[in-house]
């Protein structure tokens, strides 16, 4: 027969303090988790950002005399639709450096505004080409 009153396995305050340890250690991961999320998400708006702030950049210097202006745009550089999930607000200014130079200020933001939305802001210059 077997001898009830010997101490084996584990007692029930040792069974809750390891299920409590193993909550408070899942809710940790949860909490970086959804962290990394928002920074990937920010990281993906801003990649994109930067990618359409290069290329009006580059329209720009290659326009005869750029001037200022603004425009919505979709991930893809397209003008944006109703409905369209990504959205950019491109806006860019030109200011006369010289008589015959201009400094070109491109800044992109996403939208809609939220917290992976920081705005880009890209600054150039801009020559006229000599034929």
């Amino acid at each position: 027969m077997r001898d009830l009153t010997a101490d084996s396995g584990f007692s029930l305050l040792e069974s809750l303090f390891a299920c409590a340890l193993l909550g408070t250690a899942l809710l940790s991961i949860g909490h970086v988790s959804s962290g990394a999320i928002v920074l990937m998400a920010d990281a993906s708006n801003r990649t994109l950002a930067t990618t359409l702030a290069v290329a009006k950049l580059e329209e720009l210097r290659s326009s005869i005399a750029p001037v200022d202006g603004a425009d919505t745009v979709d991930g893809r550089g397209e003008p944006a639709v109703d409905g369209t999930s990504r959205r950019f607000e491109r806006r860019w200014s030109v200011a006369a450096a010289t008589s015959s130079a201009a400094i070109l200020t491109v800044r992109v933001t996403p939208f809609p505004k939220g917290v992976a939305s920081r705005e880009v802001r890209l600054i150039g210059g801009w020559m006229p080409v000599r034929r």
